[in-house]
């Protein structure tokens, strides 16, 4: 019996490393051969391949918030197919942030402020604030490429939820201490480094090819991580909530 159990996490997480490979050498050889629309919807691609993943080993009993996220957070990629259309671009961003939510969502009551303490509050509270700055600061620098006001606000729309789920992550997994919440809390950091250089890698701030690479690694790397959370054995207590309303 043990060693069925062991079996079947040994091979979900071996189908986690073969589809993140495969899917990261597609989107290699779409870049080279400078196939944009087909890089840009594979990154789509990314969330909804892994989203079948998480259905296939749990089934009934898969996280609705999760699933709600990764179906938001794919279309918006697929929508980077035509971003460099006003409306389009304006649905991808908004998307972007409706997935956002969900994530803000699942944290939400799990993360306990009670048992931080007055200085971990003070830390933790400073970190949201620096974050935020350099988050500004960030986006700041996009206001030229944007396609308006409307554009500009959904820009720092998706940083301030980005700063959030930052924030919320980090007090869950301070709450938890478990090997599922350290799992969710990187999955979340590496969404906000994924996010960070994508746009660097789209409006060229610098690292040429290098930024869109690292981008499609990290996205990749995250997106697994959440499927590795989303099927491994936990406590309930561990988990992220699972309730829409």
């Amino acid at each position: 019996m043990e060693q069925n159990s062991a079996g079947k996490k040994r091979g979900y997480i071996i189908v986690l490393i073969v589809l993140g490979s495969l899917l990261l050498a597609a989107s290699v050889v779409a870049h080279l051969q400078e196939d944009y629309g087909t890089y840009r919807f594979l990154r789509g691609l990314i969330s909804f391949s892994y989203l079948a993943v998480i259905i296939w080993y749990k089934k009934s009993k898969t996280n609705i918030l999760l699933v709600l996220f990764l179906l938001c957070y794919g279309i918006s990629s697929f929508a980077t197919m035509a971003y460099e259309d006003k409306t389009i671009a304006m649905l991808s961003l908004m998307l972007n942030f409706v997935s956002l939510l969900f994530i803000i969502k699942a944290l939400w009551p799990r993360a306990s402020l009670k048992n931080l303490g007055v200085t971990l509050t003070v830390v933790f509270a400073a970190l949201i604030v620096v974050n935020g700055y350099l988050f500004y600061q960030f986006i700041t620098m996009l206001k030229d490429f944007a396609f308006g006001n409307l554009h500009y606000a959904a820009m720092i729309l998706g940083a301030m939820a980005l700063v959030v789920c930052s924030f919320l992550s980090l007090v869950y997994n301070h709450s938890s201490s478990s090997k599922a919440s350290l799992v969710f809390t990187i999955f979340v950091f590496l969404i906000v480094f994924a996010e960070v250089f994508r746009a660097i890698a789209y409006y060229d701030f610098g690292f040429g090819n290098t930024s869109v690479y690292v981008a499609r690694i990290i996205i990749i790397l995250s997106t697994a991580l959440l499927a590795h959370y989303a099927i491994m054995p936990k406590e309930p207590k561990d988990e992220v909530s699972k309730k829409l309303f």
